[in-house]
């Protein structure tokens, strides 16, 4: 009882994050549809794990503080709520990408890969994040939880960790969109606020820049304002799609394209492009 209680309490953060992930994750996916993708991504996460623990493959090697057996849950060599936050981190990068290719005005983008290779980016994102502001833990609530063998470029971290986590993400987004194939395209009305996936992407933003703020509050500028360096310009970039795949912005599209095929109408011929245009001969003309 005092492992189980040191797990849901004292990973707190886990808990919370973890219950929002089934909250968002049933109304979207069904009961059935959760509960698999929840046990094949918890799956995942033990076995890659355990295995870089004891073989370096995926994520090189690193090592867990023993000195948190006997407080809270673990599978085997690795602590249980680390392969539990395999599920939603990879649900929330899922969602918000369907979020960020579709627009607030649509339920899916034209094509699936647009919503894979932004949901790609979320997943890896937040761990860029993530994992080097959790190598601080002992100086938050977080605790001391791990340790690299080796340094690394990213704050320490390995680029093989980097490519690893590169690696299951794909993983857990494939099973995600394998799960959601054939989910229709519909409007949705009331904007981004009233998206179904917003809660997704707000509680995905929540999970990076915590950690960023808090990287800040110890001192490791760097880290948590790289965070911010990253968001600044994908934000931009969001924005200006956004408006651009607006229904107002199409709906003005639309209008030009009518006045434009009412003018050719109207002149009763199609006017010739300039470029094409043959001018008289110097002196001819009459």
């Amino acid at each position: 009882m005092h492992e189980i209680a040191g797990t849901i309490f004292h990973r707190w953060y886990v808990t919370i994050f973890g219950v929002a992930f089934l909250f968002f994750a049933v109304r979207h996916l069904g009961l059935r549809k959760t509960l698999l993708y929840g046990v094949l991504a918890f799956g995942v996460g033990a076995l890659f794990e355990n295995l870089s623990v004891h073989t370096g493959f995926p994520y090189t090697t690193y090592t867990f503080n023993p000195a948190l057996r006997g407080k809270e849950l673990w599978i085997v060599d690795v602590p249980l709520f680390v392969p539990l936050s395999y599920t939603f981190m990879g649900y929330f990068a899922f969602a918000a990408g369907r979020l960020l290719a579709s627009g607030p005005w649509r339920m899916r983008a034209p094509y699936w890969w647009m919503e894979f290779l932004l949901g790609w980016m979320l997943g890896v994102w937040a761990l860029w994040v993530v994992d080097p502001g959790s190598r601080l833990g002992d100086q938050f609530y977080l605790g001391d939880v791990f340790h690299y063998r080796g340094p690394g470029f990213w704050f320490g971290l390995p680029l093989q960790s980097q490519i690893g986590f590169g690696l299951t993400a794909l993983i857990l987004l494939s099973l995600l969109f394998v799960l959601t194939r054939g989910e229709p395209d519909r409007d949705v009305k009331g904007g981004l606020v009233r998206h179904p996936h917003f809660s997704a992407l707000l509680t995905w933003h929540v999970q990076v820049f915590h950690i960023a703020v808090i990287a800040i509050a110890v001192g490791a500028d760097a880290i948590g304002g790289s965070a911010f360096l990253i968001w600044f310009p994908a934000a931009a970039i969001t924005a200006v799609y956004w408006a651009a795949i607006s229904p107002r912005a199409l709906a003005r599209a639309r209008a030009q394209v009518r006045e434009a095929a009412g003018s050719v109408e109207g002149d009763g011929q199609v006017d010739e492009p300039a470029h094409e245009a043959r001018p008289e001969p110097l002196g001819l003309s009459r």
